[in-house]
């Protein structure tokens, strides 16, 4: 989540810093007859007088002092996005006015008091409401290309432990993000939690809140992802299974992958239901009142569920859809009975088991190996310098 309220901010901070860099040269060049004179009046205002930027400027400007003009504005941006990003959902207007109010209120409340005379007096009055001006239309801009993703103002909860599918978890999360969505991730405690390639450990996702913490009533959609160990741990939880039915009961859209349906098993929302999963879950599919279906994607009413990683790309569409629409996705009329038992598992899961092991030891060994070779050749330059 942060890391995406960052880069959007960022982002931001560039529209407002071009935005209010020209509005400010070209008031300039109007009330004062130089394009850099509102340039000058925040450059010269710190104080700082060393070397000069350009003979364009005049003596007092510094590099600093362009780099925190520049800063202050890309600051602003991150301090939008955190601050007043929800004013997406009301539209590009509201969140201009927000952002040219904010912009005043941090002149008069935050800057030093000398710093905001020097800089109208040198912009003149047109030229400091062009400033403002400039700044809540950067951020209309800004909030309405937000509020044209698929799911911008979404809310969306990823139920996840220890052990969970490093593929089925983190390629969705992007996807729900790049598309607007705010997610968080719920788990069994604070802190990060630890994936898995199949049989071997992964990569570290921070976990935003606690299921005590969580309420249903605060996301529009819920994600539980694979690996065979995060839903085991996820399932013996009453909180956790309190939440799925939670979301159920409101007809929210709940999309869950491979092992994941475990977790739905569990809190008893799979009667009558049709859904996909790893197909070693089948039969507790089945048990829990089930129709187990064996399809890249299947939906049945506010649920969308998927058989496993081979099924990402197809599974990341189908709960992009399927968290934007107004109203549950049915895909077409689902079949009465269970597809067929499998005779095996899966090839593919079967050579990863077996291969993805060896890997990480051949990759562990290169480490090694490369370490060395680095430190013979510091050993062997200092021998020649000595």
């Amino acid at each position: 989540m942060m890391g995406g309220i960052v880069t959007r901010g960022l982002l931001t901070g560039v529209a407002l810093t071009a935005a209010s860099g020209a509005t400010m040269m070209t008031s300039s060049a109007i009330e004062r007859g130089s394009p850099w004179a509102g340039l000058n009046a925040m450059a010269t205002a710190i104080g700082l007088r060393r070397r000069r930027v350009s003979d364009s400027f005049e003596a007092g400007v510094t590099p600093i002092g362009i780099a925190l003009l520049t800063g202050g504005l890309l600051a602003w941006g991150l301090a939008y996005q955190g601050a007043l990003a929800g004013t997406a959902r009301r539209g590009g207007i509201v969140s201009g006015v927000l952002s040219g109010l904010g912009g005043y209120a941090f002149d008069e409340l935050v800057l030093p008091r000398w710093v905001v005379p020097n800089f109208r007096r040198k912009m003149g009055f047109g030229g400091t409401m062009a400033k403002y001006v400039a700044l809540g239309l950067a951020s209309a801009l800004m909030a309405r290309q937000g509020a044209e993703r698929k799911l911008a103002g979404r809310r969306v909860a990823i139920l996840a432990a220890e052990g969970f599918e490093q593929l089925e978890l983190t390629i969705p999360m992007r996807a729900l993000r790049a598309e607007g969505a705010h997610v968080e991730v719920i788990s069994l405690r604070h802190g990060k939690i630890t994936g898995v390639h199949m049989n071997i450990p992964g990569g570290r996702v921070r976990v935003d809140r606690t299921i005590e913490e969580a309420d249903p009533a605060d996301y529009d959609a819920l994600f539980i992802p694979g690996g065979f160990i995060n839903p085991d741990f996820l399932r013996q939880s009453e909180p956790v299974r309190e939440f799925v039915r939670a979301m159920d009961r409101a007809g929210k859209p709940i999309a869950s992958i491979c092992h994941g349906p475990w977790v739905l098993a569990s809190s008893g929302v799979l009667q009558e239901r049709h859904v996909a999963s790893w197909p070693g879950i089948r039969d507790d599919v089945i048990n829990a009142g089930g129709t187990w279906r064996d399809e890249p994607v299947v939906r049945d009413g506010n649920l969308v569920t998927s058989r496993g990683p081979q099924d990402i790309p197809a599974f990341t569409a189908a709960i992009i859809e399927q968290f934007a629409a107004k109203d549950p996705l049915t895909e077409r009329a689902l079949p009465a009975a269970s597809s067929p038992e499998p005779t095996e598992p899966p090839t593919i899961a079967l050579a990863g088991a077996a291969v993805l092991p060896k890997a990480v030891r051949v990759k562990r060994g290169l480490g090694n190996l490369a370490m060395f070779a680095v430190g013979g050749l510091a050993v062997f330059a200092l021998r020649k310098l000595l």
